[in-house]
């Protein structure tokens, strides 16, 4: 039987990062994962358009700094960051203590044809648009690997094609040493809403090996955009 490892986990700690960054006392702790989760719902869900694969949260005294990764930056900054503010305003409403200062950031994500979310996003979005899903996982992997991966997987689980009976299919080009803790891999899952029912995507990238010469740099985050100086933090 085959035991499978979440990617991500199976490296944080190692060459990925936490994305939840903070220290708190044994009981501050349940309620402040329910907080970090109710924030990434939060902006996921009202600005899905945007495209975010990740959300990094870090706490360090009064100050919460959450940063976005975006594929389309300019949508969440606004005219002269305008609409930066507005979104600001509403995760403060979602924030119980008051007294904590709240710091939104974006950071652009340079390459989102070799981002996993991202990528299995688009598949979904197809789906939902009842295009032919051999056809779609087809023309994505051609899209990732002309991007420049090593290699790429994806996999649909559910009523494919309004099949009475679920199945699973999964097409793959190139190498994936998911294995290999040295070898960076983006991966994303998410659900299709079909009328015949959810169908799961899954999509696993291998970029290439982690370190300064390796293919991260050309889909690196650029440095986060702030509110413009001169304004006051609310």
């Amino acid at each position: 039987m085959g035991q499978k490892t979440h990617p991500l986990g199976f490296r944080i700690g190692i060459n990925e990062r936490w994305r939840s960054r903070w220290n708190s006392m044994k009981k501050d702790f349940p309620k402040t994962i329910l907080e970090d989760q109710i924030i990434r719902r939060y902006l996921k869900k009202a600005y899905f358009f945007a495209g975010i694969p990740m959300i990094e949260i870090e706490r360090t005294g009064e100050n919460t700094t959450i940063i976005v990764h975006t594929a389309r930056p300019g949508i969440l900054i606004g005219k002269k960051g305008k609409k930066l503010e507005e979104i600001q305003t509403e995760v403060e409403q979602l924030v119980k203590d008051k007294t904590r200062k709240i710091r939104l950031t974006i950071s652009e994500v340079n390459r989102p044809e070799l981002n996993g979310q991202l990528v299995a996003e688009s598949v979904r979005e197809q789906l939902e648009k009842r295009q032919a899903f051999r056809r779609v996982i087809k023309k994505t992997i051609q899209t990732t690997m002309n991007a420049g991966a090593g290699g790429v997987k994806i996999m649909l689980s559910g009523r494919l094609g309004g099949a009475e009976m679920s199945r699973c299919e999964h097409s793959h080009q190139g190498r994936l040493p998911l294995q290999d803790l040295s070898a960076e891999i983006s991966y994303g899952f998410t659900e299709a809403k079909t009328p015949h029912g959810h169908i799961g995507v899954k999509c696993w990238i291998f970029i290439g090996k982690y370190g300064p010469k390796s293919a991260r740099a050309g889909i690196g985050m650029r440095r986060p955009v702030e509110k413009p100086r001169g304004e006051a933090e609310s």
